[in-house]
């Protein structure tokens, strides 16, 4: 086993928040000059265009299916899944939900599907910064049965952070979260006890090509893949997880 690096929160192109260069070619190649061994697409409400970065990838890095689930609380979950089936099926059950608020590009900015050779196939009407009309509890549910892995994300962020939104964890098991780039990990033990003992990741949640990889999480594993992803947080056979360091303005 050895160490990996792994950015398990990108978003495309597909979320409205992100820029127009974030497509699934641009993150592929950012993530490999970075030597990133493992990464997630991660948009609002969606996880389409990770299936275009996979074929481009390769393997090289390994990618992730995920989303970055908004849910009645207005508490942000990413969900991870090995494959892109179940995280297609997802994703269409969450858009029938969405509201039928219109995305307005001017306003929130484009939502598109975009294949690995850079080519638009798509704009999604429905505005997908939305949440969906399920709570965090079911949001879990869903994303469980599929057979995939849930983090909240950002946990000490305003907006989105489940605990400085809902100010503690709902029942169930959480077993790891995520901090936001910036934030200190002994600030958040500090002020929120709640994390000791669980997984901490830290990702980029980049929206800009230069955003990548400007935090990250270190994995010590077999190979970076979702499987061993589930075993180091089962805490088995040695594998670790441990966040990067804080990311700082102007430092990279």
């Amino acid at each position: 086993m050895r160490w990996y690096r792994a950015d398990l929160h990108i978003h495309s192109v597909l979320s409205p928040c992100a820029s127009l260069a974030m497509s699934p070619r641009a993150i592929v190649e950012a993530a490999r000059s970075l030597g990133l061994d493992l990464i997630a697409i991660c948009d609002h409400n969606a996880g389409e265009n990770g299936t275009y970065a996979r074929r481009l990838a390769r393997g090289t890095p390994q990618i992730l299916m995920g989303m970055e689930i908004q849910t009645a609380e207005e508490v942000e979950i990413l969900a991870l899944f090995p494959e892109e089936e179940p995280c297609l099926s997802l994703q269409e059950e969450l858009y029938a939900l969405l509201p039928p608020v219109p995305n307005d590009p001017e306003l929130f900015g484009d939502q598109l599907v975009v294949d690995e050779t850079d080519e638009i196939l798509r704009a999604v009407p429905k505005l997908l910064l939305s949440p969906v009309p399920l709570s965090v509890e079911e949001v879990v549910r869903r994303v469980q049965d599929l057979g995939g892995l849930v983090i909240p994300a950002h946990v000490e962020r305003v907006p989105g952070g489940l605990l400085a939104v809902l100010g503690l964890f709902p029942p169930g098991d959480w077993p790891a979260v995520e901090i936001s780039p910036w934030a200190e990990l002994e600030e958040v033990w500090a002020r929120w006890p709640q994390v000791h003992g669980r997984q901490v990741f830290r990702s980029s949640d980049a929206h800009f090509p230069e955003e990548i990889g400007r935090a990250w999480t270190e994995l010590y594993l077999d190979r970076p893949s979702f499987a061993e992803l589930e075993r180091a947080l089962a805490g088995q056979g040695g594998r670790l997880i441990r966040p990067g360091p804080a990311w700082k303005e102007g430092k990279g």
